[in-house]
């Protein structure tokens, strides 16, 4: 079953709480990446490797290096076609 963007959005700020100490309230569709979460690129290789392996997915870099917003992983994970159930 697919999950939705909330879902996902869920599992994103939980893991980002997890790793990065990011408080989950913090987190949300149009959050900017680096000057919000003051994520780095390594912050941002080791995200798209978490979610490579949450969700059975490959992250093509060149897509990961577009995303600005956390909006911008949701709708990725929500629209791929090979995304499965974490």
């Amino acid at each position: 079953m697919t999950k939705t963007e909330s879902e996902i959005l869920k599992i994103v700020a939980d893991w980002l709480q997890e790793h990065l100490g990011i408080n989950p309230d913090r987190v949300q569709m149009e959050t900017s990446i680096s000057e919000d979460l003051l994520m780095d690129s390594l912050d941002n290789v080791e995200i798209v490797m978490a979610l490579e392996e949450i969700f059975k997915v490959d992250v093509p870099y060149d897509v990961a290096g577009k995303w600005r917003v956390v909006g911008d992983i949701v709708q990725f994970l929500a629209t791929h076609p090979v995304a499965v159930d974490p």
